[in-house]
């Protein structure tokens, strides 16, 4: 009689006991899931405002090298071709490292595209002083680079202003 007793208290009580673990493991597991969805909410919306930031100052960097402003910007008269270029080529240097620490916030891809633009604009600042004469003028040097430009179906700065307009949309 006794161990029926035993039995008879034990049983209820283990599976009581039981039931009460499994409830409060369910119980925790989902106050965890709910601090990780509220850390999540909270990074979020910490990151967000940071990203768009960066969206726009990057957007901000592909128009002062686009090379029709930067030509406007930088030309003044009597300059030499030479020195033309190589304000040019300063210049996007410049805007590139004043704006290098918004690859934080944007994905490595368009990091990429915006790499290949700041190089390729470099590249027909250079392409463009290879014709010209030792003596020639910023006048001729900003024709030659102009008439280059009209040629190129995109402009590297305007390629890569599309792809930031793509990557922003994703997060709006």
């Amino acid at each position: 009689m006794t161990w029926q007793l035993i039995l008879g208290l034990t049983i209820p009580s283990v599976v009581v006991l039981l039931a009460v673990f499994l409830m409060f493991r369910l119980y925790f597991q989902h106050q965890t899931q709910l601090r990780v969805l509220d850390s999540k909410r909270e990074k979020v919306q910490v990151t967000l405002p940071l990203r768009l930031q960066a969206f726009e100052r990057l957007t901000l960097l592909c128009d002062r090298i686009s090379l029709p402003d930067l030509v406007l910007r930088l030309k003044t008269p009597g300059t030499s071709a030479s020195a033309l270029s190589a304000a040019l080529l300063l210049a996007i240097q410049q805007e590139y490292e004043h704006n290098l620490t918004q690859q934080l916030y944007i994905s490595e891809e368009l990091w990429s595209i915006l790499i290949v633009a700041k190089d390729r604009t470099m590249d027909l600042i250079a392409i463009a002083a290879v014709d010209l004469a030792p003596d020639a003028s910023a006048d001729d040097y900003a024709h030659q680079l102009m008439s280059m430009i009209s040629a190129e179906h995109s402009l590297p700065s305007q390629i890569a202003k599309r792809a930031i307009k793509t990557e922003s949309s994703l997060w709006l």
